[in-house]
């Protein structure tokens, strides 16, 4: 049993879900750990100098521990998903022609928004459905640090990236939202799953962005997913479950459905040591209050949309997302087009023009230390 898997099946079963935009400080992950869980960096969207100096910082902060293991997650650019067909990468191919036309139509409609929020759109130009966000000198910099678990979303690599990330000493991961996409992981060298539910804030990690996310609840994908793989989706295959988990009865029932451990995102967004805008708490503590983006039952309304990064993600229900349900299976160019929208919105106060990434439980969040938040989950 690796390292990573010994101390996922004898710490608390509970690891800080990686949330890109700011949420998963450093701090958090951190503080995280130091409770007894597993806490997250999240690498997307975030400048591989940066990245360093977290991982740095977050080891620096876990100095003293037996066995401190923490995570750092990687987007997986198109270029480099095994899951996206070569036609649809293929520069100058019709399905890219298709997708530039469909990009410059989404653009088109958010002109009102950018005059009404005083921005401008970036240019054509500057919409590259190859960007790679550091992808290279991300796995670069895992091997360099020798960093002790890295996991993917947002797609599968090829088999030799989990190659040379495995002879430097990292234990890997893959966010899978399906039985056919665990096996295929583990195919390619993945030692464990995240086993991502449709309950889940935040993206989905469909592998093919084309693809619509499944709806099967978490606790019957986890089954297929064991089913899938075989007996050894047990303590030599740990997977982590993710979607809706809130609170310690939660995370009993993940285990019990065969999970190592429950992956929290949602319920650590008002931790102390989250980066999670004033904005976003704001509207999150109206959520928990029931005094907004709550149905009538008390439970939080949250929705599925494309609109704001080009892939598909469950936020608060906002103007935003109902007024631009049309936004095209285009990441990264759609989330560099709302970019200047989202953080002038964000300025300005706006909570029905920015994105509010949350999980269905979001009516239970609370504000609190990260390590009250990991004793409150662990059951």
């Amino acid at each position: 049993m690796s390292t990573v898997s010994r101390v996922l099946t004898s710490r608390v079963p509970v690891a800080a879900a990686p949330m890109a935009g700011g949420p998963s400080t450093w701090q958090l992950a951190a503080a995280v750990t130091r409770a007894g869980g597993t806490g997250f960096l999240a690498a997307g969207m975030r400048p591989v100098q940066q990245l360093v100096q977290d991982v740095a910082r977050t080891r620096s902060a876990l100095e003293g521990m037996d066995d401190p293991v923490f995570g750092v997650n990687l987007f997986v650019p198109e270029p480099a998903n095994t899951a996206v067909p070569a036609d649809r990468k293929a520069p100058g191919s019709e399905a890219r022609r298709r997708r530039a036309e469909s990009v410059r139509q989404y653009r088109a409609s958010l002109l009102p928004e950018a005059e009404r929020l005083g921005v401008e759109l970036p240019g054509e130009d500057a919409l590259d459905p190859d960007a790679m966000d550091d992808w290279e000198a991300k796995c670069e910099a895992s091997e360099a640090g020798a960093w002790p678990l890295v996991t993917f979303t947002f797609g599968l690599p090829a088999p030799s990236v989990f190659d040379r990330l495995h002879a430097a000493g990292s234990v890997l991961g893959v966010t899978v939202t399906s039985a056919a996409e665990a096996a295929r992981a583990l195919d390619h060298g993945a030692d464990l799953l995240c086993v991502q539910g449709p309950e889940s804030g935040g993206h989905r990690s469909v592998h093919d962005p084309a693809a619509d996310p499944g709806t099967t609840p978490l606790l019957s994908l986890l089954a297929e997913v064991r089913a899938a793989v075989g007996t050894g989706a047990g303590p030599d295959v740990p997977l982590l479950a993710a979607g809706g988990i809130m609170d310690a009865a939660g995370v009993r029932r993940v285990l019990e459905a065969g999970a190592t451990a429950a992956q929290c995102g949602t319920a650590f967004l008002l931790a102390e040591e989250a980066g999670t805008s004033p904005l976003q708490r704001a509207a999150l503590e109206q959520a928990a209050s029931g005094t907004g983006f709550v149905h009538d039952d008390g439970s939080a309304m949250t929705a599925l949309t494309r609109a704001y990064s080009g892939r598909w993600a469950r936020g608060l229900a906002n103007r935003f997302m109902r007024e631009h349900a049309d936004a095209p299976a285009a990441y990264p160019e759609v989330n560099t087009l709302t970019g200047p929208l989202r953080k002038a919105a964000t300025a300005a106060g706006d909570a029905e023009s920015v994105s509010l990434w949350a999980g269905v439980g979001a009516a239970c969040v609370r504000s609190a230390p990260a390590a009250e938040i990991v004793r409150s989950l662990t059951p």
